[in-house]
């Protein structure tokens, strides 16, 4: 009898002790101990596979606005500065070379074309690389980004967001891209083209990570790539700057709409897309960067590009102090 009370005592003690050794998280449900927490591993190895777009994303977005506010900086000194060449070249426009004449021609665009000309540009080089059959492991490991692949290369949320492979997709965005961008940037908008820029890059990989984490969540397969996410940040900021402005459909001229309620009916349409998970279009992609322009347009542009001017008295300080050092 003694023996067996101290059977149950310690069968008592183990089962109190192995209580103790569970962390205290009520969130994971009980199981048995020596039962391997599959779910836990798999919500861990994603978690990681996260990790590194979430601070790549981050990192874009915090660089692309001090780089952006540095280079408005410069380029306005140094236009203070070289007023008076423009009499200096017109000497000497005889005499220059076909690479002079495109420089000038290219300087004379209006801030909205200079962006929207060096976009197309690069868009349209990844495109034709894409045609060219010995480089299309290249082409699908960088620009284009696959959800569900083990390791992501990071640099994809940004490469993809230039990449097209089919001649409709790409037509149809520098087509909306050329619409929006000339409504968003100086003199018709109110942006910069730097804080412009800014908005766009950091739109590029902020609709790749929404992508990635939401077909990582729902197991959806399919790879990403394309400008529409991008894009639609620069919808996003011009439909709340010009929420009135008349809009319509390319192939329905007739039937407009104002700026505003199209804004709506995107969102909408997304969303709708996410929980019906469709598949011809990178809806959560989509949603990402129309929800990041408006978030451009209510917070950043005002608490974030507004008080650049701490950046560049930062960049100041720092060129004085490498200028006291090449001199000594």
């Amino acid at each position: 009898m003694s023996c067996l009370l101290s059977k149950l005592c310690s069968i008592k003690s183990a089962v109190q002790l192995r209580k103790l050794s569970v962390p205290a998280n009520t969130l994971l449900a009980r199981r048995s101990f020596n039962r391997p927490n599959h779910n836990l591993k798999r919500f861990q190895s994603q978690s990681n596979s996260l990790l590194g777009p979430s601070l790549f994303c981050i990192s874009v977005c915090t660089g692309t606005v001090v780089l952006a506010s540095i280079i408005q900086y410069e380029r306005l000194r140094v236009k203070q500065i070289n007023t008076f060449e423009f009499y200096r070249n017109a000497i000497k426009k005889k005499n220059e070379s076909l690479i002079s004449k495109l420089k000038n021609s290219f300087n004379n665009l209006e801030p909205s074309e200079k962006v929207f000309g060096t976009i197309l540009l690069l868009n349209g080089i990844v495109f034709l690389a894409w045609q060219i059959p010995r480089w299309q492991h290249v082409m699908i490991k960088y620009f284009m980004t696959d959800a569900l692949a083990r390791k992501i290369p990071v640099s994809s949320l940004l490469l993809s967001a230039f990449s097209h492979s089919s001649p409709v997709h790409f037509c149809f965005n520098m087509y909306a891209l050329h619409t929006f961008c000339r409504g968003v940037i100086q003199p018709w908008g109110d942006m910069g083209p730097e804080e412009f820029t800014a908005m766009y890059i950091s739109g590029c990989v902020v609709s790749s990570l929404a992508s990635i984490m939401f077909r990582r969540s729902f197991k959806f397969p399919g790879n990403s790539l394309g400008a529409s996410g991008a894009i639609l940040s620069v919808v996003g900021y011009f439909s709340l700057s010009h929420p009135d402005q008349k809009l319509g459909i390319i192939f329905l001229p007739n039937i407009q709409f104002d700026a505003i309620h199209a804004l709506t009916g995107i969102i909408s349409l997304d969303i709708m897309g996410l929980i019906l998970r469709w598949q011809m279009f990178d809806h959560a992609a989509h949603l990402g960067g129309t929800l990041f322009g408006i978030f451009w347009y209510k917070y950043m542009s005002t608490y974030v590009w507004d008080n650049r001017k701490y950046i560049v008295k930062n960049w100041i300080t720092l060129k004085k102090i490498i200028q006291q050092v090449k001199d000594k």
